[in-house]
């Protein structure tokens, strides 16, 4: 492998630790819905970091390359233009310093957008870098972020050594991206927040991913959290390390959209949790909320509120704002309306929990 070659697979390969499954430039990145292809590379892979999950770890001996912004930029926009990807996603290794690290994933941007590139852009904000770069991430990029690693410092400090202080240089970082993104907003830029956190690399639970998760939406700090489940990497120090199941993954996932898009509280996921803080081995958790917690069921389709309505199984934001608009515009839903809107095999899972002037739809054909 020579040149342009050598680069691009050291910097594309590598990539996979800022969450992508591929071992190519571009990747599936799910949204709601629909997948979206990404030109998704590192702009370095030589890191001063020693991170213990790392496979760009400073200790550890491996080829290593860095991309120029002008050919980064070139690579990105003849993906665009061709129609293979539909944005770019930049991220780094704390190469040097955080600072010179983000003005390379910046000057890509810019040279972008000089170009004529109207994609989505998304940057990956360094741990310690500067407000004044992450001010600049808020205007060229639609999404920018900071990724936390851990949920708390003490887990941070673990597997992180020396990637600096969890609340300085990360968590107010991700404070400031929330609040440069609101200014840009407000500027009208297109603009959101999003982190990262690794799972199962520690002794962690998922209750303190839930804590952590339940803190930043309450609170619209940002748009979403990627869990990342730890996979071992050879000649690291946690090559023995067991993997993360991807169904934990798929989990904390689940829990994450009832806590951001259902209405649900931590108090509402924290019965669900066994003695050590995990979530049970479910398929579905609001089905499973819903066995838990009969007395909640059957909900009146005229008569609840739309946070009550998102508690019901296979009913998601979209029905139920469709309901509360069925329900002001003909004054009340049949559960003919609810069958159409969910289909025949949706309506039939739902109609066990829902109700119509106070009698079951559990006969309902």
């Amino acid at each position: 492998m020579q040149g342009k070659e050598r680069k691009w697979a050291y910097l594309t390969l590598h990539s996979k630790w800022d969450r992508t499954d591929l071992d190519i430039p571009i990747y599936r990145a799910s949204a709601r819905g629909r997948v979206v292809p990404l030109f998704k590379a590192l702009t370095s892979s030589f890191c001063v970091n020693e991170c213990l999950y790392c496979a760009l770890r400073a200790p550890r001996s491996i080829a290593r390359a860095r991309w120029t912004p002008e050919l980064l930029a070139e690579v990105g926009f003849k993906l665009w233009k061709s129609g293979l990807v539909e944005g770019v996603f930049l991220t780094s290794t704390v190469d040097r310093d955080p600072d010179r690290s983000m003005e390379v994933e910046l000057e890509t941007a810019e040279r972008l957008r000089a170009m004529g590139f109207t994609g989505y852009i998304h940057l990956r904000v360094m741990p310690g870098c500067s407000r004044h770069l992450i001010a600049r991430a808020a205007e060229l990029a639609n999404r920018i972020g900071v990724n936390l690693e851990a949920a708390s410092s003490d887990i941070f400090g673990e597997l992180c050594p020396d990637k600096g202080d969890y609340l300085n240089d990360l968590v107010k970082r991700l404070e400031w991206c929330v609040g440069e993104a609101s200014r840009a907003r407000s500027e009208g830029f297109n603009i959101d927040v999003d982190t990262q956190v690794i799972v199962g690399a520690s002794m962690d639970n998922d209750l303190s991913f839930l804590e952590l998760t339940w803190r930043l939406y309450r609170h619209r700090l940002l748009r979403r959290v990627y869990y990342s489940g730890f996979e071992p990497i050879k000649n690291t120090p946690l090559q023995q390390h067991p993997p993360c199941s991807r169904l934990r993954e798929h989990r904390l996932y689940q829990a994450s959209f009832l806590l951001r898009d259902y209405g649900f509280t931590l108090n509402d996921l924290n019965p669900l949790l066994d003695g050590r803080g995990m979530l049970p081995n479910a398929s579905n958790l609001k089905l499973l909320y819903a066995k838990r917690n009969p007395e909640l069921y059957p909900v009146d389709l005229n008569e609840a509120s739309y946070d009550m309505l998102l508690k019901v199984p296979f009913i998601g934001p979209r029905t139920a704002k469709k309901l509360m608009k069925l329900r002001k515009e003909k004054g009340k839903v049949t559960p003919g309306d609810l069958k159409l809107l969910l289909g025949e095999a949706r309506f039939r899972l739902a109609k066990l929990y829902v109700a119509v002037q106070g009698k079951s739809l559990v006969d309902f054909i």
